[in-house]
């Protein structure tokens, strides 16, 4: 039962399907993973979730790309690896990944029995945390593949998209936390829709013309992912109505969470195992333009 205190941190209708669904997987699940594209709501969704699991009497563990990136960019990493044009390097992609199902497994074992739920943010395309979704012949694979582990994608219309992109903007020019700052720029987030299309040009899915102005197609956007996703129990939730946070940052939590991070000695292990893979970054370049494949 949720207290008027609770009340105020909540701001999707609770009528909704999407209300509805997020009460479902907090009943229901241990690890959710919600993926997709920068800007299609996932961040919103994961503050939404994460109170509902609260006040149902949850311990909330929050996994996220933005928040893990930010400790593999230690001053003599970031020098060797830069990011170019908002993009991170290639090898901090892979070397997150190579963390990332550690961290679940570590996390899985740590917290056996206990009334607590993992909630994670992958946005997957371009190699972020894509790992999660590849079969693999380890622990980890057991646990992301469990009926207790779902993966959400959400997927706004056409109209919701425009909506999000515009905030967006805003928040990037008027931060109300630091997170923010991490934002993809609406120029990544071109750039990326770009990535999807030639993702799907690849898998013999249908675009639109060249020279199209139509930069979001939810249609595409699904197919897409959806190939992606196969190895995995996933779900799609369609978001369709306008949803206000009232003035607040989605990153703004108003109970104790946790994040997952790497530490040094993670950080330092997994840059190392990235560069003695492909001591040619050539081929480690190639895999990260084929994710979707």
């Amino acid at each position: 039962m949720m207290n008027w205190s609770s009340a105020s941190n909540i701001i999707i209708p609770p009528a909704s399907q999407l209300y509805k669904m997020l009460n479902r997987l907090v009943d229901s699940q241990r690890i959710v993973f919600l993926t997709g594209l920068p800007g299609v709501g996932k961040s919103l969704l994961l503050n939404q979730l994460a109170h509902l699991a609260h006040f149902s009497g949850h311990q909330i563990y929050l996994l996220q790309w933005d928040v893990l990136r930010n400790a593999f960019m230690t001053d003599r990493i970031a020098s060797l690896f830069p990011d170019t044009n908002g993009i991170t390097h290639s090898v901090i992609r892979r070397a997150a990944g190579l963390w990332v199902r550690q961290a679940v497994t570590q996390w899985h074992q740590d917290h056996l029995g206990e009334k607590s739920l993992l909630i994670g943010e992958a946005p997957l395309i371009g190699n972020r945390l894509l790992e999660l979704v590849l079969p693999r012949n380890d622990v980890a694979e057991s646990i992301l593949m469990a009926e207790s582990t779902r993966f959400v994608l959400p997927i706004p219309s056409r109209r919701i998209r425009r909506i999000m992109e515009t905030a967006r903007q805003t928040s990037i020019r008027n931060p109300r936390d630091s997170r923010e700052l991490n934002d993809a720029a609406p120029e990544v987030l071109k750039a990326l829709w770009g990535e999807l299309i030639r993702a799907a040009i690849a898998l013999n899915i249908p675009t639109p013309p060249k020279g199209s102005d139509e930069n979001y197609d939810p249609r595409i956007y699904e197919s897409v992912y959806s190939q992606v996703l196969k190895h995995r129990r996933h779900e799609v939730t369609r978001l369709n109505i306008i949803l206000s946070t009232r003035g607040q940052s989605v990153y703004t939590f108003n109970m104790p969470v946790q994040d997952l991070i790497p530490n040094a000695r993670e950080v330092s292990h997994s840059i190392e195992e990235v560069e003695h893979s492909y001591p040619n970054l050539y081929r480690l370049e190639q895999e990260m333009e084929e994710w979707y494949a």
